[in-house]
């Protein structure tokens, strides 16, 4: 879906939408790798369907490198990886110590080590509700990216009804996803979260607060590789059909994620 949502980064009556009480600034764990092979392929796939896939780019919260390196085999020219997890970043420099078209680098706070206009897209994939504070992440992008250039974020839906990322009550961890979790109030539910979610709305929203446009707004949907919840034989024919479950009305809303391609 195209859109041209104008950013309006001084605009104070949209910013008292995302109330101070309401904003989680603390820090959550990293979560885990996601670039499975069907993941790779249907993410990216996407990317490269709108002819975004040239330049140079930074995944951000690259983990082992999965997605960076695919990048640069769909057509980027560079890719930079950056994670907060070090372990992460010796194994994909080691996976691809071989390839100059790739470079990973370990960073530990919301400032990325790079001068001004570096990038000419940024990806962040199921990055930004881990992050301590995200307004500061999209302000440090902003910064980074080329005039017009392009940030892909892809991070949890709450329509989604189940929470990917489990729970926690008190000690006690949840590592399984949990049923209805997103549709509780956030003054409720952001005591048992282990990572943010987020209304499409409000993705939204604070994306163009930092200065950038919205051109696509859409969502993604689970693959069942990490987590099969369907009958094997079904899921390949439930792939087959998740670009018609992208379009129905409705229906397209309970995407486990929701998809958004702005622009500096």
């Amino acid at each position: 879906m195209e859109i041209d949502y104008q950013a309006r980064k001084n605009s104070k009556n949209r910013k008292n939408q995302i109330k101070s009480k309401d904003r989680v600034i603390r820090d959550f764990d990293p979560g885990a790798a996601t670039a499975v092979p069907s993941n790779v392929t249907y993410r990216l796939g996407k990317l490269r369907d709108l002819g975004l896939l040239k330049g140079e780019w930074l995944d951000c919260g690259c983990a082992y490198g999965g997605y960076t390196i695919a990048m640069v085999d769909l057509g980027v020219e560079r890719a930079v990886g950056v994670d907060v997890v070090e372990k992460r970043i010796l194994q994909a420099r080691e996976r691809e110590r071989d390839n100059a078209a790739v470079s990973f680098l370990h960073v530990s706070s919301n400032t990325l080590p790079f001068a001004e206009a570096s990038f000419d897209g940024v990806f962040l994939n199921e990055v930004l509700e881990h992050v301590t504070d995200e307004m500061q992440m999209l302000r440090e992008i902003h910064r980074v990216l080329r005039p017009g250039g392009h940030l892909v974020v892809m991070s949890p839906n709450r329509w989604f009804p189940f929470e990917g990322h489990g729970m926690h009550i008190g000690r006690y961890r949840v590592e399984v996803p949990v049923p209805l979790l997103p549709w509780l109030p956030s003054v409720i539910s952001k005591h048992f979260m282990l990572a943010r979610n987020y209304w499409p709305h409000e993705l939204r929203n604070m994306i163009c607060d930092e200065g950038f446009a919205i051109r696509t707004a859409g969502f993604v949907w689970p693959v069942f590789e990490v987590f099969p919840w369907l009958p094997r034989p079904i899921i390949h024919q439930y792939r087959n059909i998740i670009p018609i479950l992208e379009k129905l009305p409705l229906i397209r809303r309970f995407g486990v994620s929701v998809f958004l391609v702005a622009q500096k």
